[in-house]
């Protein structure tokens, strides 16, 4: 059963209703990982130099690298949470110890096509021109964040299929989550667009909304996975393990 962006929000809402505390506190977390490497790194390298410039770019992204585990980590609490199982902190950090060169190797490769589409413009935004560097840089980011919500929408299961499944490979889970996200491509666009209020509300509140909001947008998405593959109509027992797929029927 393909259930409905508001049928989804609302598993979510009751998911989260009373447990909302330890969301918040992992997506706090994970901001907090991702901001203070950030800002050492930017502090330390020369933002007129285009040498220090590369070197900090790439260093950022190794940090976002390393930060996707715990992207991945919070996934893995929210299915815990769904799932009506134990969740706690510690879940955070599962990706890290559960093969975390799969998930890398993803990552690794949605940031590549990123980064490449944006590229031209990246280069062109070294110029001695502020105004037209900031549109550059702009433009660049907005070119960056299109690639990722477009490539989202065929691979953006592959996490929650390597949490579920310890020996699926990065490639295969790639694959598998296309085959499942075709016919679901739009109605996950549609997810995502049904948020936008809620995201420019939170903006209004000086972002701190934000740590209330990304988690339960988060759990929608969970959501949905869970709904793509049929669990919400056949839910799992509380402590049994998801069912892992075989891995040679997808090569």
């Amino acid at each position: 059963m393909k259930r409905s962006s508001a049928d989804l929000k609302s598993l979510a809402r009751e998911s989260l209703s009373g447990r909302f505390g330890l969301p918040v506190a992992a997506y706090l977390l994970t901001i907090v990982f991702t901001i203070i490497p950030t800002m050492i790194i930017t502090s330390f390298l020369d933002p007129y130099n285009t040498v220090s410039m590369i070197t900090s770019q790439i260093l950022v992204y190794i940090v976002s690298l390393l930060v996707s585990l715990c992207s991945a980590g919070f996934s893995y609490m929210l299915l815990n949470m769904n799932r009506k199982r134990p969740f706690n902190l510690k879940n955070l950090f599962y990706a890290f110890s559960s093969h975390p060169d799969r998930f890398l190797v993803v990552h690794l490769i949605l940031l590549l096509v990123s980064f490449l589409f944006a590229l031209p413009l990246e280069i062109l935004s070294y110029t001695d021109d502020p105004f037209a560097s900031l549109l550059l840089s702009l433009g660049a980011s907005l070119v960056s964040s299109s690639v990722s919500i477009i490539t989202g929408l065929f691979f953006g299961l592959a996490d929650f299929l390597m949490l579920d499944n310890p020996e699926m490979g990065a490639m295969e889970a790639m694959r598998e989550s296309v085959r499942l996200m075709k016919g679901n491509k739009g109605r996950l666009f549609y997810i995502h667009l049904s948020f936008i209020p809620l995201f420019l509300a939170g903006a209004l509140s000086c972002y701190l909304g934000y740590l209330w909001i990304v988690p339960y947008v988060n759990c929608t998405l969970t959501y949905f996975y869970m709904d793509i593959t049929g669990e919400i109509d056949n839910p799992l027992p509380p402590e049994e393990e998801p069912p892992h797929l075989d891995a040679s029927s997808y090569y």
